[in-house]
């Protein structure tokens, strides 16, 4: 979606096997998480950071130093308890810390229109309602691709 407005997409994860499948959606850079040496790189590069990710063990103080000056963070999930990081790592950085809901009706049809014209289609993995639970299990565990779509 952001590659069709444009932006240069950098992806991010913690699971190198996951490089290939985000460059293939459209990526032009992958971050591996894990790797010192790929978080170095790019540190104070950032001009926005969209967190799609809810997981406690999101470290907010990380993802600030990965931002270049007067960066923003986006939260589109909403984290599990308090964020924690220092205040003078924003104040000198001038990076912003902001959230967003989804939108209203006219934007969810803008943005379902755009993905029709561009041909973006969500990636998702069925169960049927009555494997709910092995559905919980999947996504509890890290191995959704990317959503879990409960059939009837």
């Amino acid at each position: 979606y952001a590659k069709a407005l444009g932006a240069e997409v950098v992806a991010f994860s913690h699971s190198p096997n996951k490089r290939d499948e985000c460059l293939k959606l459209g990526a032009s850079k992958f971050v591996d998480t894990s790797n010192k040496k790929d978080i170095d790189a790019i540190r104070h590069s950032l001009t926005y950071l969209f967190i799609t990710s809810s997981s406690k063990h999101n470290n907010y103080e990380e993802f600030i130093t990965w931002m270049d000056f007067e960066g923003q963070v986006v939260l589109l999930a909403i984290p599990e308890g308090k964020l924690s990081f220092s205040p003078f790592d924003l104040i000198l950085s001038e990076v912003a810390i902001t959230g967003s809901m989804i939108g209203g009706v006219n934007i969810v049809k803008e943005a379902l229109e755009f993905a029709a014209k561009h041909n973006i289609r969500p990636i998702i993995e069925r169960y049927p309602l009555d494997d709910v639970n092995a559905a919980l299990k999947h996504v509890d565990e890290g191995k959704a691709r990317y959503r879990v779509v409960l059939t009837h």
